[in-house]
């Protein structure tokens, strides 16, 4: 498996090096790490006008950034050689947004992983980010890691919400999460939300306070078709799971999809939720009300989108 993660200074990119320190990924995986410098703030700067003597000013903050950047990048390299994985790092200047899909295409990028620096914090809105672009555009899969660098010791367990929805993409994701490791108290969440129209009352049902039987007794009765669908998929989704020592609870949920992803992902104090990409338009910057878009934006945790289009993606 081929990753990169994007870093830069912030603690976000920090704690996405240490959520991914968190997984244990195949043999002869590579990550990349890759440093941006933002050539544009740079030439804003230097603009007309100023004196030589600023100039070189501006030159040595430079050297200096990418100087610091490099210790930065130094030590995720032995964090991440310790766990057994090939790494290669880059600083280079750019536009950030430019520089990370060009190496993800030079590179074969199987997962990008950036940290929600960019994110307003009025409401999680995305105001044109990194994480925004890169969302939109990456051919691959795209993880968005929201969340405060963690001690060691509140790193040994997780909590993944799975939205199952019997997509392309979601066969993807499960097939990402039985070729990594995830820690062995991991408990997985798997969701189906089943679309309820504007009059109707928004229902959840799930295995924590019901009985197999019970539970699709309930969704049946309450959901007639649909119910007996959605059960099906939970059902074929826990036997597509490979690991067997976790936990996992099955949720069906009577409502919209994003508003009963968010929901659950509160509910469960997720760490992580795996979904696909469905409704992504692929046009620059603009996702226009897609379920991954509002998920991305809202959920109090990081987000995997998974898309499945490049044969290899995820495996």
């Amino acid at each position: 498996m081929n990753l990169l993660l994007a870093v830069d200074d912030s603690t976000d990119s920090i704690a996405a090096a240490q959520f991914l320190q968190r997984i244990r990924f195949p043999a002869k995986s590579v990550i990349y790490l890759l440093h941006v410098n933002p050539l544009d703030e740079w030439l804003r700067l230097g603009t007309s006008g100023r004196s030589l003597r600023v100039v070189e000013q501006i030159n040595r903050m430079r050297a200096d950034a990418a100087t610091k950047m490099q210790h930065v990048l130094s030590q995720m390299e032995k964090t991440f050689r310790s766990l057994n994985l090939d790494v290669h790092s880059f600083v280079m200047d750019g536009v950030p947004g430019t520089e990370i899909l060009k190496t993800i295409s030079d590179n074969h990028i199987d997962l990008v992983v950036l940290g929600t620096r960019g994110l307003s914090k009025i409401s999680g809105f995305l105001l044109g980010s990194v994480s925004e672009w890169v969302l939109n555009e990456a051919p691959c899969s795209v993880l968005i890691v929201r969340g405060k660098t963690r001690p060691k010791k509140s790193m040994k367990s997780m909590k993944i919400l799975i939205a199952t929805d019997g997509s392309p993409d979601i066969e993807k994701g499960l097939e990402f999460v039985n070729t990594v490791g995830f820690p062995s108290s991991t408990v997985l969440t798997l969701l189906h939300v089943v679309r309820k129209k504007l009059h109707q009352t928004a229902q959840l049902l799930t295995t924590n306070c019901t009985q197999i039987g019970e539970f699709k007794k309930l969704a049946e009765d309450l959901l007639q078709v649909r119910g007996r669908e959605g059960t099906k998929l939970l059902e074929e989704t826990q036997k597509s799971l490979e690991r067997r020592e976790f936990e996992v609870v099955e949720n069906l949920a009577f409502g919209h999809e994003a508003e009963e992803i968010i929901k659950a992902s509160r509910r469960i104090r997720a760490d992580l939720v795996i979904m696909g990409s469905k409704g992504l338009t692929g046009l620059r910057r603009f996702l226009l009300g897609s379920v991954s878009h509002k998920v991305v934006r809202y959920a109090p945790c990081s987000v995997l989108v998974v898309r499945h289009n490049r044969p290899g993606n995820m495996s």
